[in-house]
């Protein structure tokens, strides 16, 4: 049943692997189960599909990168999946009706964009994006990339059967979390992942499928039963899960916004009538949407950024705090330091004294 499914998929698809629109290159895949998800990617011909180390990859016109898979016991999976965006590429999950859809997942997404500055001395600067997601069965949630993007993201998939047996038994399930699971309405949440607790959990992952020859199943799912314990604990601190309930074209242009507004953290912002305008949305809707997808105002995300960028300039180059703050946008040193303490709990010149 499985594999014939596949062959229809395969057979209707292949000559629509990637269309064109929007400015993205558009891929979709067939996402009814990870074991689904695997075999619809080995099956296009620019994807190479290492068996013993249950490796994917692929070094396409759009994208460079490799996707480890690997079960590790009946109901649950784990997946990493490293890529380089030459271009705009987005990702759309189809299912197949006749085949079950029954998998959760919840990711730790790590996303670097790179952006090219000729005016200041930091011409190549990197925008780090980190955030956990979660997402119940057949969502239909596009995942965009934009070009010059690295991307790593590790992935549990499990089924209901898994869930009901390890996660809703257990004590440290946060009740934001139980409501959320049990509301019909929501289906997806997403959040900024800043506990630092989560950094050798993502070190480990890095060094298993990055370091042996074929997955090491036993070490994995140890490493897996530790990303759920430190997503329930992480849940505590969000008294409620903000559902992602925008749809597919609001959040693609949302996302274009946040693109956008990375590419201008050297600058002041711009303001909200102008990126209303620029993007073709109302300032109201514009507002609503972002908290909605980003859970923060528009005006704090960009502060936020360029105060992680400010920090990472300070402590990696030897320009002076005066000129940090000019190359940020700010009209004295003074008005700077007062943002960057705002931020960081710390003074811009003490950075360096650490």
């Amino acid at each position: 049943m499985l594999i014939e499914r596949l062959n229809n998929w395969f057979n209707l698809s292949k000559q629509y692997f990637f269309t064109y629109k929007d400015g993205f290159f558009n891929l979709s895949y067939l996402s009814n189960s990870p074991e689904v998800m695997v075999k619809s990617f080995a099956k296009m011909p620019f994807m190479k599909n290492d068996e013993e180390r249950q490796l994917l990859h692929s070094d396409t016109p759009f994208v460079k990168g490799d996707f480890h898979y690997a079960e590790l016991e009946k109901g649950l999976w784990i997946m990493s999946s490293e890529m380089f965006y030459k271009n705009n590429v987005s990702f759309k999950p189809i299912y197949d009706n006749f085949l079950p859809v029954n998998y959760y997942f919840v990711s730790i997404n790590l996303v670097e964009n790179s952006y090219n500055k000729g005016s200041y001395e930091f011409n190549n600067f990197k925008i780090q994006n980190n955030s956990i997601s979660f997402s119940k069965p057949r969502i239909d949630y596009i995942n965009y990339h934009f070009k010059n993007s690295k991307e790593i993201m590790y992935i549990a998939y499990f089924d209901e059967a898994w869930l009901k047996k390890n996660i809703m038994e257990s004590l440290v399930i946060p009740v934001s979390f139980n409501e959320f699971l049990l509301n019909k309405d929501k289906g997806f949440f997403n959040y900024s992942l800043t506990n630092k607790s989560f950094e050798p959990l993502i070190q480990k992952f890095s060094n298993l499928f990055k370091n042996s020859t074929k997955p090491n199943l036993f070490e994995l799912k140890k490493l897996t039963y530790e990303f759920f314990t430190l997503f329930l604990l992480s849940l505590k601190k969000n008294e409620t899960l903000n559902s992602n309930n925008l749809k597919p074209r609001d959040r693609f242009k949302i996302e274009k916004i946040e693109h956008y507004l990375l590419g201008k953290l050297h600058d002041k912002f711009p303001g909200i009538e102008h990126i209303a305008m620029k993007y073709k949305i109302s300032p109201t809707k514009l507002k609503q949407d972002f908290k909605t997808l980003y859970d923060c105002s528009i005006f704090n995300f960009f502060q936020q950024k360029k105060m992680d960028l400010a920090y990472t300039v300070i402590k990696d180059s030897n320009l002076k705090i005066k000129e940090v703050s000019s190359k940020f946008s700010y009209e004295n040193v003074s008005k700077f330091s007062k943002a960057f303490y705002k931020h960081h709990n710390i003074l811009p010149s003490d950075i360096r004294k650490q």
